[in-house]
């Protein structure tokens, strides 16, 4: 069903879907914090590190991360240009299989991420998977749903 704007609900589902999975790259994808003198730290889906005290000093630049935040920031751009410029049944398949990928790149972070939580030398330590990790798999989510709702959208 088309709306004022000449798109469809699953084109501006899936459109908004593809925004929120270009956002949730620039979000913590890992965080953790420590008792410590304060510290902690946190990497986006891109790799960049932030944080303040000692964790900071301890996390190198040889600190490898296995993101796969770039494939999730052009699964997203794809997505929308799916919405905008593809039609119907290709339109459809496409936006599921982006949605799906999305998915997927999220629920890998998010299994591959070490969760601790202790003490250590009479300090107390957290660790685990940042919220954007899960804003990537809402967005995959929403791009999916865009691309099954474009489906039932198709005329027979």
């Amino acid at each position: 069903m088309g709306t004022k704007n000449g798109f469809s609900n699953a084109q501006i589902l899936a459109f908004a879907g593809g925004i929120i999975s270009i956002v949730s790259v620039f979000l913590p994808w890992y965080s953790a914090q420590s008792s410590a003198m304060s510290s902690s730290i946190s990497v986006n889906g891109l790799g960049s590190i932030s944080g303040s005290g000692l964790l900071l000093g301890l996390w190198g630049e040889k600190a490898n991360w296995e993101f796969q935040g770039l494939g999730v920031l052009a699964l997203g751009i794809v997505s929308l240009a799916i919405a905008i410029f593809f039609r119907e049944k290709i339109q459809s398949l496409a936006l599921f299989i982006c949605g799906f990928l999305i998915i997927g790149g999220g629920v890998v972070n998010i299994r591959s991420i070490w969760e601790f939580s202790g003490d250590f030398m009479g300090a107390s330590m957290q660790s685990g998977a940042g919220y954007g990790l899960y804003i990537v798999a809402l967005a995959g989510v929403m791009v999916a749903a865009g691309g099954l709702l474009a489906w039932r959208e198709i005329p027979q």
